[in-house]
C-alpha cells in the first residue's frame, strides 16, 4: 500500500466579510508561513495619467502550492508579468514567486459626483480585488496585504495615495488612522476627530468595537458625491470641510457602518442608513457636543415624509426617507426598549442577537425580546405602515437615556446646523450600490455605504481572501 498525492484545485473569492491586510490571517500552530500563500497588491500614482493607478500583484507560493492562475478584472492593462505566462483566459504561474503589473481604473462616480477619485496628484480608491485559483497538495491559507509605493496610508478596504499628515489614536482594542492630505484642508482640528472616533467605540453599543480604521479627510477640491462613504467593516473618508460638534456627524456616521449589520431585506433596507444616522447623532449628543435642542430638531426632520412606508422602497419620494424618517423610527425604538426593559436592553441589544440576515421577523422578534411585545407591536407600526413619530422631549429622553441634556457644549460650532442640513441635499446612492456585485473576476465588491450629501456606503465594506481547504486524498495500489 503506497500513497499518492492528488492535487485538489481551490477557488478562491475576495468577500467583503473578510478584511484583507496584513494581519488578516490569524496562523494557527498547525500553519506557518510555510503553508501560506501571500499575495501582496501594491499601488502607485501615476501623475501623467490621472484615473488610474499602476498595481502589482505579487504572490509568494509555498511549496505544496504547484500553480496559481488569476484572471485580471475588465479594464485593467498589464504592464509587465514576471513568472507569469499568458493563458486563453487569464494568467498561469511559472515559479513561486510570480507576480503581474497592470495599470487599474479608480475614478467612481455616483449621480451627484465621485465616490471615489485619483486626481494625478493624490488618490482614494478602494483598495484592489482579484480572485484566484490555485493547486495545492494540503491544506494552505491564504493572506493579503496591501502597500503604497510611494507616500500613502494602505488600509483593509480603501488606501490614499499622496502626501499626507497621520494622526492615529488607539482605545482599547480598536486603532484609528486619520489621514489628512497636504492638498486639503481639515475643517475640525485632528484630535477633535479622533476624539469623536474614540469615544465612539464605548459609546456605541452596536456590533464589534475592536479593530483597525484608515478615516481620510477628502480633499474638497473634487466634487464628491456622497459626504462620506465606508467600505466594508474596516475604513472610510469623509469630506474634509465637515464638522464633528454637529447633529449629522457624518465622521461618526460612517464609524457606525463598519459596526453594523448591512446585510438586510428590501423591507428592512432602510434600517442601515437610518440606524447609522441615529447613533451617530445620539453619540455626538451623548459627547455633548451638541445641545438637546439639535438632536430633537435633527430628529424632526422625519415629518416631511409622513406619507412614506420604511418597509415599501417604491414609497419612497426621495432617497432621503431612509435617513430622515428612518433615523427617528430606529431613535423611537431604541427609547422605548430601554422605557421597556428599564434600562437593561437598547435597540443594539436587538440589532446584535439577529444571527444572519436582517427581516422584517427576525428584527420585530429581538425587539419583542429586548423591550415587549408592547414594543414589538409599535414597530411593526411604524416600519409597515406610514405612521410617523414626533421627537420625543427632553424630560423623556433623561427617563430613558439617563443623560442630563440640559447642559450646552461651549464647542459647538455656531454653522454646524447649516452645514449638516446642506450635506444631505444630494441623492444618496447607498440603496442602489451596497450590494453591488461585479462578477467579471471571482472576487465581489464588498459593501459600500454613504452618508448624504450623499449617505454612505457603510455599509459596508472590507475585503478578504476566503479560501476552501485543501485536500489530501489517500490512493491505494
Amino acid at each position: 500500500m503506497s500513497r499518492g498525492p492528488l492535487l485538489a484545485v481551490i477557488f478562491v473569492l475576495v468577500l467583503a466579510v473578510a478584511p484583507a491586510s496584513a494581519a488578516a490571517v490569524d496562523l494557527s500552530p498547525a500553519q506557518t508561513q510555510d503553508d501560506t500563500i501571500t499575495r501582496t497588491f501594491t499601488v502607485l500614482l501615476t501623475p501623467d495619467a490621472p484615473g488610474e493607478v499602476d498595481v502589482e500583484m505579487a504572490f509568494d507560493l509555498p511549496p505544496d502550492v504547484s500553480q496559481v492562475t488569476t484572471r485580471l478584472p475588465d479594464g485593467t492593462t498589464v504592464r509587465e508579468t514576471t513568472g507569469f505566462e499568458r493563458t486563453a483566459d487569464g494568467y498561469r504561474s511559472t515559479t513561486d514567486s510570480p507576480s503581474l503589473r497592470y495599470t487599474l481604473p479608480v475614478n467612481r462616480t455616483s449621480a451627484r459626483g465621485y465616490e471615489y477619485a485619483d486626481t494625478g496628484e493624490w488618490a482614494i480608491v478602494p483598495t484592489p480585488r482579484v480572485g484566484f485559483e490555485y493547486s495545492t497538495r494540503s491544506e494552505v491559507s491564504v493572506e493579503t496585504n496591501y502597500d503604497t509605493d510611494g507616500p500613502g496610508v494602505a488600509g483593509e478596504t480603501m488606501l490614499y495615495l499622496g502626501e499626507h499628515t497621520t494622526y492615529e489614536r488607539t482605545t482599547g482594542g480598536t486603532q484609528f488612522r486619520l489621514v489628512v492630505p497636504a492638498s486639503g484642508e481639515l475643517l475640525a482640528n485632528p484630535e477633535a476627530v479622533l476624539d469623536t472616533l474614540a469615544a465612539g467605540t464605548d459609546g456605541l453599543e452596536l456590533g464589534d468595537a475592536a479593530g483597525s480604521h484608515v478615516a481620510i479627510a477628502a480633499p474638497t477640491s473634487v466634487q464628491w458625491g456622497p459626504s462620506g462613504l465606508a467600505r466594508g467593516s474596516a475604513d472610510f473618508w469623509v469630506r474634509a470641510g465637515l464638522p464633528v460638534n454637529a447633529a449629522n456627524n457624518v465622521w461618526l456616521h460612517e464609524y457606525v457602518h463598519t459596526r453594523q449589520p448591512t446585510d438586510t431585506t428590501a423591507a428592512m433596507r432602510w434600517s442601515i442608513e437610518g440606524s447609522a444616522d441615529y447613533y451617530a447623532t445620539l453619540e455626538t449628543l451623548r459627547q455633548d457636543r451638541i445641545e438637546f435642542a439639535e438632536f430633537q430638531q435633527f430628529l424632526g426632520r422625519a415629518a416631511r415624509y409622513d406619507e412614506a412606508t420604511l418597509a415599501e422602497p417604491n414609497t419612497w419620494a426621495e432617497p432621503f426617507v431612509p435617513y430622515v424618517k428612518g433615523r427617528l423610527v430606529a431613535g423611537e425604538l431604541d427609547r422605548q426598549i430601554r422605557v421597556a426593559s428599564d434600562g437593561s436592553a437598547t435597540l443594539a441589544t436587538a440589532l446584535n442577537d439577529i444571527d444572519g440576515q436582517v427581516s422584517l421577523s427576525e428584527f420585530y422578534s429581538a425587539v419583542e425580546s429586548a423591550g415587549n411585545a408592547t414594543v414589538r407591536a409599535n414597530a411593526e407600526r411604524l416600519i409597515e405602515t406610514a405612521s410617523t413619530p414626533r421627537p420625543w422631549s427632553a424630560p423623556e429622553h433623561r427617563a430613558a437615556f439617563q443623560q442630563d441634556v440640559v447642559t450646552p457644549t461651549a464647542t459647538a460650532t455656531p454653522t454646524a446646523a447649516v452645514t449638516a442640513t446642506a450635506t444631505r441635499t444630494a441623492t444618496p446612492m447607498a440603496t442602489e450600490t451596497v450590494t453591488q456585485t461585479r462578477t467579471t473576476t471571482p472576487a465581489t465588491e464588498p459593501r459600500t455605504t454613504e452618508s448624504p450629501g450623499q449617505p454612505g456606503f457603510g455599509g459596508a465594506v472590507a475585503v478578504g481572501a476566503v479560501v476552501a481547504a485543501g485536500l489530501l486524498a489517500r490512493r491505494q495500489k
